[in-house]
């Protein structure tokens, strides 16, 4: 999640560089652009954690013994289950995605904005 957090960091800021737009005035939208960005997938990566954490650490007994029998069961790639580590849904959230274009495509229309402003500022 880091390395991600910091291309589109990286991307957004050179995006922005680029843009011609003036570069300081506009930075602390950059970022609230990028926490905008960044903050649902962060929030579900976090409490992915929270739940695996959860989930390796049963001690011995039924309920471990049921998640065993759970996890071993389960088909790799096509479950739904509220353990976060063999549940479809939540690894397609992780790794299914492309932040880098995301940024990319939510900076180019953040910047056709800002053009039509400065321009009717004018």
């Amino acid at each position: 999640m880091a390395s991600e957090d910091g291309a589109v960091l990286g991307k957004l800021l050179g995006l922005l560089r680029k843009s011609k737009l003036p570069d300081k005035q506009y930075i602390p939208e950059v970022l609230k652009l990028y926490e905008s960005l960044r903050k649902s997938r962060t929030t579900t990566n976090v409490q992915g954690a929270v739940s695996n954490r959860s989930t390796y650490h049963l001690p011995d007994g039924p309920e471990q013994q049921w998640r065993d029998a759970c996890l071993a069961a389960a088909d790799v790639y096509l479950v739904q289950t509220e353990f976060k580590i063999a549940d479809e849904g939540y690894k397609l959230d992780m790794l299914g995605s492309d932040s880098v274009w995301e940024c990319v495509s939510a900076f180019e229309n953040w910047v056709k904005k800002h053009r039509r402003d400065l321009k009717a500022s004018v």
